[in-house]
């Protein structure tokens, strides 16, 4: 054969006697070191939607027809990133009473992110649904939103929580807070990447935000009389967060997800709240006062404590 000695080059079938003090150039010839690549197939987990009915519990949503307000219509975020360049994902919205569907790929529900929409993460991908387009263009009802994911040649479905879409009212989110976000940098544990993205999220709960109290730090001077002189005065303030009880899949959104934002801010919809001033009121997490887990029941009752976002209620004794 013309191609003996390509074949035997390729094979790399050493005929000398005595190889071993000769230098090994090319030791694994043609052949190259490969590596597998591993694939974290998603699995969906308990039906949110069952949960909910199980614990009898509705998570509301609310939209103004006739404000843009930010403070009077929320929005819901959802995200995937891939692991394959030939992954794809689709996100779609359910309305439960009708059982139509919308995909989510454009503007007309939100704002949508294909991937490479972010030049920090081109493999991230999501919609951010403002619930006032969709109630101007579907009404009120209940939906959910399916992440169809086809990874590795399997197919995988993942429902949301269902949101129970109603016009606002203050009297319709009396008894809530709403929680805003946003998330910048990479979650170890789920390998997502929002370094430089600023990707932004909200929840509502059953609950309450307040109840400031106000504390004063000193910065002193001690006199050779041992009069005490005050050089500056920062006001300090601490308040409290304090959820109905809810579902598992509301808790963990809030512990492992939310608190690890960048930026919160809360809005607070109390009717009987002390202050109506709490609305897009950033804030710092200072404390968890303890979770209570009723015994017959299977949510919880969260009971935090934050501090405020920017201390500049300050007073200075000089220029």
């Amino acid at each position: 054969m013309n191609n003996t000695q390509e074949l035997l080059d390729i094979a790399g079938i050493n005929k000398d006697l005595f190889p071993c003090n000769q230098e090994i150039k090319c030791p694994y010839q043609e052949r190259t070191i490969s590596y597998a690549t591993g694939v974290v197939i998603p699995e969906p987990g308990l039906d949110p939607e069952e949960i909910f009915k199980e614990c009898c519990y509705v998570h509301y949503v609310f939209a103004d027809a006739n404000s843009s307000q930010d403070f009077k219509n929320d929005y819901s975020s959802f995200y995937h990133q891939r692991q394959l360049t030939n992954e794809t994902v689709d996100f779609v919205l359910v309305h439960l009473e009708l059982d139509d569907e919308y995909i989510l790929n454009d503007s007309t529900y939100g704002q949508f992110f294909g991937f490479g929409s972010f030049v920090d993460n081109i493999s991230l991908k999501g919609v951010k649904v403002e619930w006032k387009k969709v109630l101007a263009t579907i009404g009120e009802g209940s939906f959910k939103i399916l992440k169809r994911i086809n990874i590795a040649g399997v197919d995988v479905e993942i429902p949301s929580v269902v949101f129970t879409l109603r016009q606002f009212s203050s009297r319709q989110a009396d008894n809530t807070v709403r929680i805003d976000v946003i998330m910048n940098g990479r979650l170890v544990k789920s390998g997502v990447d929002f370094t430089g993205i600023g990707w932004k999220h909200s929840l509502r709960v059953p609950g309450f935000f307040g109840s400031r109290e106000p504390g004063i730090e000193e910065d002193n001077v001690i006199k050779r009389t041992y009069e005490k002189k005050q050089i500056s005065a920062r006001q300090t303030n601490e308040y409290k967060f304090q959820t109905n009880l809810i579902p598992d899949c509301l808790t963990n959104e809030i512990w492992d997800f939310m608190m690890l934002s960048n930026d919160i801010y809360f809005n607070d919809y109390n009717l009987n709240n002390h202050s109506y001033d709490f609305i897009k009121f950033g804030a710092k997490f200072a404390s968890n006062e303890g979770t209570d887990y009723p015994v017959k029941s299977r949510k919880a009752r969260l009971n935090l404590t934050f501090n405020d976002k920017f201390e500049n209620n300050i007073k200075r004794n000089f220029r």
